[in-house]
Order: C-alpha cells, then sequence, then structure tokens
C-alpha cells in the first residue's frame, strides 16, 4: 500500500478550505441570520481538515466512489453538529459561536434550520473533495 502522504495531506487542505471557508461561509453568508464568527470556521477548518486526512488515507479514489463521499459527508456533518450542537446544549456551554437555537436558516426554526445546514455542512465535503481532486488530478 504506497500511499504519497504530501498529496492526501495538499487534497486534505484543499477539502477544508474550499468545503468550509467557500460553500460553508458562503452559506452562512446568504442564508444564515446571525452570521457565524471566526473561530466557528476556524474550529470547523480543523475537523474536516483532519477528517479529510484519516479520509483520504482509508479510501482509494474509484470510480464509483460518490456514494463512499457523500457517507463520509454525512459522518463529518454529524460530527461536527454532536461537537457544535448537540453537546453543548446538553451540557449548556458554549464556547464560541452561536448555538443553533440562535441561528435561522431562512426562517425555518430550530429542526429545518438544524436539517438545512447538515445538507450544506454534507455538501461542503464532497465539493471540497471533488474540487481537490479536480485541482490535483488526483486518480
Amino acid at each position: 500500500m504506497n500511499k504519497n502522504y504530501f498529496q492526501i495531506v495538499i487534497n486534505a487542505l484543499l477539502i477544508s478550505v474550499i468545503g468550509v471557508f467557500v460553500v460553508d461561509y458562503i452559506s452562512h453568508l446568504m442564508f444564515s441570520d446571525p452570521m457565524e464568527t471566526i473561530p466557528y470556521f476556524l474550529t470547523k477548518f480543523a475537523l474536516y481538515f483532519v477528517f479529510s486526512i484519516v479520509f483520504l488515507s482509508l479510501f482509494k479514489r474509484r470510480d464509483h466512489m460518490f456514494g463512499i463521499v457523500l457517507g463520509a459527508g454525512v459522518v463529518v456533518a454529524s460530527l461536527w453538529g454532536m461537537y457544535y450542537n448537540v453537546l453543548p446544549a446538553l451540557f449548556d456551554y458554549y464556547p464560541y459561536g452561536i448555538s443553533l437555537r440562535g441561528l435561522s436558516f431562512l426562517g425555518m426554526g430550530l429542526v429545518g434550520t438544524g436539517i438545512a445546514f447538515g445538507v450544506v455542512h454534507t455538501a461542503a465535503f464532497v465539493a471540497g473533495y471533488y474540487s481537490a481532486i479536480h485541482l490535483t488530478n488526483t486518480k
């Protein structure tokens, strides 16, 4: 199993930058009220970066990989949701940013906002993955 670790790190960096600072940031900017904080995006970037390194280390690129990438997007979005929304709600502790109860995605309420941001966070990973693969021409 010969892996190019430098390429894995570069792709993980691209996935994180494109996913968090392009897809997710623009989604929050356009649809979220109020706008999230900088520490929110930096922490999410760190999680996506570490998750992307693990994901790229475990899975080899294949033509029929969309389901696997989508599943990975759901996993990382769920991890983020647990870390940022569920655990703080259970322990009534918000170290930074705004709780899900304080956000609105186009005025859809708590459940609708949670689902919408889950979809956006999943899409951020998927878009970041395919953008990184395209930009680096990794096969």
